[in-house]
C-alpha cells in the first residue's frame, strides 16, 4: 500500500552496503519544491549526514530528495567521511535530474567504517530509474538495521475542503535514549505550509514524541526526523497557529507517536512495550525529567 502523499515517489536499490541482493539504498524524491524542515541528535559527535543536512536545512528550508542508505552510518569518517556524503548528493542529483543542493543525506548501520562509496555509485542510478508512487513500503525495509519489521504510516485530514495527507517511514531498533537514538523518521505531505511554522510543528511534536523514546540508555550518532511538505494538495497555506495549524499538528503528532511507540516495541531483544504516565506534575518539563 503506498503511503505517499501527493507529488511524491520512493524507490529502493540492493547498492552492496550489506548482503548480496539486499535493499539498502532508498530515495524519497519530491515531484516539486518542498519546505522542509527536521530535528536531529543531540550526540556530541554527529554522522557526516546529520552534519551535512543541518547546514542545509539551516542555509535554505527547502528540499526536494532525501537519500538514505542502511548498513553504514559515515559516522566518525571524518573529513572522508564530509566528502562521501557530498559526494553521494552530487551523485543524487545526476541521476534524478536535481540541484545536489536539494538533496538531503542519510545513513544508519556500522559506525566508523568509510562508506562504500562505490556501493553508491551503483545504487543511486538504479534507485532513481525505478521510483514510483508505490515505492514506500519497499523503502521502509530498505532503512532497516536490527529493526525486525518494517514501520510506516498515514493518515488525512481536511483543511479547507482540500484532502492532506501525511505519511510517514521510520526506522529504530538499538541505541536509543530520551532525544533521538539508532532512529531515522521520514516524513512526507502534501500539505501547503510555510517553513518556519513547519519547523516550530516538527520541533514540538518530536519532542513529546522522538524523544521520548528510550530502550537502552545509548544515543547514536546519525538519528534524524525529517520532514518534506509540497503544497499539492492546495489547501490554504498555513502561516500562523490557527485552526488548520492545530489540525494539522494533531496530525503530525499522531504519525510521529505512532512512528514512536512502533519503535520502541521493536527494541532490540524487547518483548514488551512499557508506556510511563507522570500526573499531578508541575509542568511539562518537570514531568519530563
Amino acid at each position: 500500500m503506498s503511503i505517499a502523499p501527493q507529488g511524491f515517489r520512493f524507490a529502493v536499490a540492493a547498492a552492496g552496503f550489506r548482503k548480496e541482493n539486499r535493499p539498502d539504498l532508498a530515495l524519497l524524491v519530491s515531484d516539486v519544491p518542498a519546505v522542509a524542515a527536521g530535528t536531529f541528535t543531540q550526540n556530541r559527535f554527529p554522522a557526516a549526514p546529520v552534519v551535512v543536512a543541518k547546514a542545509m536545512l539551516a542555509e535554505r528550508p527547502e528540499a526536494r530528495a532525501v537519500v538514505i542508505n542502511s548498513g553504514q552510518a559515515n559516522a566518525c569518517t571524518g573529513d572522508e567521511g564530509m566528502r562521501n556524503c557530498r559526494l553521494t548528493l552530487e551523485l543524487v542529483g545526476r541521476a534524478a535530474g536535481l540541484d545536489p543542493s536539494a538533496v538531503l543525506p542519510a545513513s544508519t548501520g556500522v559506525i566508523g567504517q568509510t562508506i562504500n562509496i562505490q556501493a553508491v555509485q551503483t545504487g543511486v542510478p538504479k534507485a532513481a530509474a525505478a521510483l514510483s508512487r508505490e515505492g514506500s513500503g519497499g523503502a521502509a525495509t530498505a532503512i532497516m538495521t536490527t529493526d525486525s519489521v518494517p514501520k510506516e504510516v498515514a493518515v488525512s485530514l481536511t483543511l479547507g475542503g482540500k484532502e492532506v495527507k501525511i505519511g510517514a517511514i521510520a526506522k529504530g531498533s538499538g541505541m536509543i535514549h530520551p532525544n533521538m537514538g539508532t532512529l531515522l523518521a521520514f516524513i512526507t505531505t502534501d500539505c501547503a505550509i510555510t517553513p518556519g511554522v513547519l519547523e516550530e510543528a516538527i520541533r514540538e511534536v518530536s519532542s513529546k514524541t522522538f524523544n521520548r523514546v528510550t530502550i537502552d540508555g545509548e544515543t547514536s550518532p546519525g538519528d534524524m526526523a525529517i520532514v518534506l511538505a509540497n503544497g499539492m494538495a492546495g489547501n490554504e497555506q498555513i502561516e500562523w497557529k490557527d485552526d488548520d495549524y492545530t489540525l494539522f499538528h494533531k496530525a503530525l503528532h499522531q504519525v510521529c507517536e505512532t512512528m514512536a511507540r512502533a519503535i520502541a516495541a521493536d527494541g532490540e531483544g524487547a518483548s514488551r512495550l512499557v508506556t510511563c504516565t507522570v500526573k499531578s506534575a508541575r509542568s511539562e518539563e518537570s514531568a519530563e525529567r
